[in-house]
């Protein structure tokens, strides 16, 4: 079973065409072919791996395209076509509704809508669950965001299906923490363009002890060079259609790997300290946040190693630089988070009557909100 909708566009335009690829990829839908024309599509859909979904551009004559491409929705009844138009036209949307077109979608794109008429059609295949994502990102090295995204993702999975992705390309160490040696890492998935439930899984390594489902690390150095954007956004377009909550160890990097993180996150939680250098990079990346269009809504700010006295900063100077509230504080127990580390068990499950796991499965349970109840619905 692929884990993917296929689609296949058809637009007269190649950059109206590229710049839909990039949208439907953020939707985890995966594009099997680009056309000028429907001339060409009929083959396609006689297929036996016909797509999903078609979507066509009727513009720059829609009701002339219309008539051209009108056949197809009822010749093909197994594949969903939407039309799309900047022509918003009462007899042009009854025509195309009249042959069987599943959705009619007005130009420029409402993405909102856009957005919903993809989930319909996901869940009519079967694929219309889709992940809460997580991104964790330091703003200094050392600050704990790997012990924090490991942990809160362990305690997300005592519930729920969950994934950890590790972004962390060269450095990272979300698979230590849990004393696993994976045999495949992200860089194998990489390149994939139809990944079935066989190879997700198999390119996964389970906790034994969480059922956290990880994506560890290129082993080698030189692999991270295998690890692109294109093949993130499909990684994370699938992965959004089999678990509950994903959770990435990331970076603080708007290179274009963790722009589609960043972009493709429900929330971007910024872990740092209540340290000068910790606060300047903060402060630096949520504005970088800000002009890539994030809403505030899907930044949340968490303080780690929090003591009440003896910090460099107030967290109320954090609040009015960021123009954010500290969402959640995680409290300093240095021995028991390296002690984890060195036992390769996440604190929550080795200490979980301690302060500090106790926080984190709070931080956990506020990042959780009311997804997996929606999603059970």
């Amino acid at each position: 079973m692929y884990l993917q909708m296929n689609c296949i566009i058809v637009d007269a335009d190649a950059n109206n065409r590229q710049e839909l690829v990039g949208v439907l990829q953020h939707y985890g839908m995966q594009v099997v072919a680009q056309l000028s024309s429907v001339d060409t599509l009929p083959p396609l859909l006689q297929r036996g791996d016909a797509p999903h979904l078609v979507i066509i551009n009727l513009d720059p004559s829609p009701q002339e395209s219309l008539k051209k491409a009108g056949y197809l929705p009822r010749q093909f009844g197994a594949v969903n076509f939407f039309m799309m138009s900047s022509v918003v036209d009462a007899n042009l949307l009854m025509d195309a509704m009249h042959l069987g077109v599943k959705e009619f979608i007005p130009l420029p794109i409402a993405e909102e809508k856009f957005a919903a008429a993809i989930e319909r059609v996901a869940q009519q295949h079967g694929m219309g669950k889709r992940a809460k994502v997580i991104h964790v990102i330091p703003t200094i090295g050392g600050c704990g965001s790997t012990t924090v995204a490991c942990n809160v993702a362990t305690s997300l999975s005592q519930t729920n299906r969950t994934a950890l992705i590790d972004l962390d390309l060269v450095r990272g160490g979300a698979a230590s923490q849990f004393d696993l040696r994976p045999r495949y890492t992200i860089a194998d998935v990489m390149g994939t363009e139809k990944l079935d439930r066989h190879l997700l899984d198999n390119a996964l390594s389970v906790h034994p002890g969480s059922k956290l489902a990880i994506l560890a690390r290129p082993e080698l150095p030189e692999d991270t060079q295998r690890v692109t954007q294109p093949g993130m956004a499909r990684l994370l377009g699938l992965m959004a259609r089999t678990f509950d909550f994903v959770v990435i160890d990331s970076l603080m990097s708007i290179d274009p790997i963790y722009t589609v993180a960043v972009q493709n996150a429900d929330v971007n939680l910024i872990v740092m300290q209540l340290n000068v250098p910790s606060a300047k990079n903060a402060e630096r990346f949520v504005g970088a946040l800000r002009r890539m269009g994030i809403e505030s809504s899907k930044i949340k700010i968490a303080v780690n190693r929090f003591e009440k006295k003896n910090r460099d900063i107030e967290p109320r100077e954090i609040e009015r630089a960021l123009g954010l509230e500290i969402a959640w504080t995680i409290p300093n127990d240095f021995k028991s988070a390296i002690g984890a580390i060195n036992f390769g068990e996440p604190v929550v499950l080795r200490a979980p009557k301690s302060e500090m796991s106790q926080s984190l499965n709070g931080l956990a349970l506020e990042l959780k909100g009311n997804h997996a109840k929606a999603n059970a619905a």
